[in-house]
């Protein structure tokens, strides 16, 4: 395997371990568009600096040198312990949610976990075991044009507060963003990209037993 081909192995490894398509992965780090790691793919170029940076900081525990150079192990980063304010509330009841007014009710500080800007807890019972009610979700505001397919997100309408699994419909140059329910008594719930208002999308949640 040529060294260059070994950069496109590395890339791969990563992408697989955090489950990711390589477009979704492109986005997830940054990039406006994927087309630098096809070109890695294609062995055309290796794995830059800015874009090891990229990687290492929403995947601190990765390694910088073994994912530049290939040496030592993967594994070998050092997690970045963060200190996320945490909102002893309700997410969907929290219609002021980034809203500066809001005091956290504490901070949690944990490592081991991406980049946020919240955390609350979430009693919904519709969407299914992977958020159990009573859970903390941990929040990461994004842009509509950099959602993942497939994830949760919490949504910000001018008529709720709604957390849900997340799925897009297109047909021909309009867009409609699926609210997945996992529970039979609700329904999915649809809406245009204009209806949403501010969107958060859940990183990691912790389960409360």
């Amino acid at each position: 395997m040529t060294n260059r081909n070994q950069n496109w192995a590395r890339l791969e490894q990563i992408i697989t371990r955090a489950n990711m398509t390589t477009n979704s992965f492109g986005k997830h780090i940054g990039l406006t568009r994927s087309e630098s790691l096809y070109q890695i793919k294609a062995g055309k170029f290796g794995i830059s600096n800015n874009l090891a940076q990229r990687i290492v900081e929403k995947f601190p525990e990765i390694s910088l040198g073994w994912l530049l150079s290939g040496e030592g192990e993967m594994l070998g980063g050092n997690p970045i312990s963060q200190f996320i304010p945490y909102y002893d509330l309700d997410i969907t009841s929290c219609t002021q949610l980034g809203n500066e007014i809001l005091k956290p009710t504490s901070i949690l500080s944990l490592p081991m976990i991406e980049k946020c800007d919240c955390a609350f807890r979430s009693c919904d019972n519709a969407v299914g075991d992977e958020i159990m009610p009573g859970s903390i979700v941990f929040l990461k505001k994004l842009a509509p044009e950099a959602i993942i397919p497939g994830r949760f997100y919490v949504i910000i309408t001018s008529n709720f507060v709604i957390l849900r699994k997340l799925r897009i419909q297109e047909t021909g140059s309009h867009k409609e963003y699926i609210l997945e329910s996992a529970n039979s008594q609700q329904e999915d719930v649809r809406l245009k990209e204009h209806e949403i208002l501010g969107l958060y999308r859940v990183v990691a949640n912790l389960k409360m037993y």
